[in-house]
């Protein structure tokens, strides 16, 4: 079973364009965008257990210099 989430990001608006291509071309994230209103990007992900995400939420997010804020959303059913 894999646990699939929505990933919303608060990011220093000066880099935004710089943090967005960063935040893309992690492997993790299977999708991502730019967005308009409280959060700056959402990233979708898939993973292999709880563990793994809370590495990536935490770790590989968290060491990312201009990301100041992560609410994170797993999906209840994924059909």
């Amino acid at each position: 079973m894999t646990i699939t989430a929505f990933i919303m990001l608060k990011i220093e608006s000066k880099n935004n364009r710089e943090i967005f291509e960063k935040v893309k071309s992690l492997e993790e994230a299977e999708e991502a965008y730019l967005l308009f209103g409280a959060y700056d990007i959402i990233i979708k992900g898939i993973f292999k257990s709880n563990k793994d995400l809370s590495t990536f939420v935490v770790d590989t997010l968290g060491s990312i210099d201009g990301v100041v804020d992560t609410l994170t959303n797993v999906c209840a059913s994924c059909d």
